[in-house]
């Protein structure tokens, strides 16, 4: 159950920093509403393949055995 709440946080809070960076890379609302699911798309792929990157980093080199 801890793990699925820190995944909506994450949404969530991740959703707020993609809405922001639409709105101030766009002068105008409506070119950064149609931009921002490609750009939340992008941001939380971005942020899972380096989850993955560290999980095999730790798996590999600092895994206790």
């Amino acid at each position: 159950m801890d793990l699925v709440i820190h995944i909506v946080l994450f949404m969530i809070l991740s959703l707020g920093i993609c809405v922001m960076g639409a709105f101030y890379s766009e002068p105008e609302d409506e070119p950064a509403l149609r931009s921002l699911p490609k750009r939340y798309l992008s941001f939380v792929g971005a942020c899972g393949a380096v989850a993955i990157v560290m999980l095999v980093a730790e798996y590999l080199f600092a895994s206790v055995r």
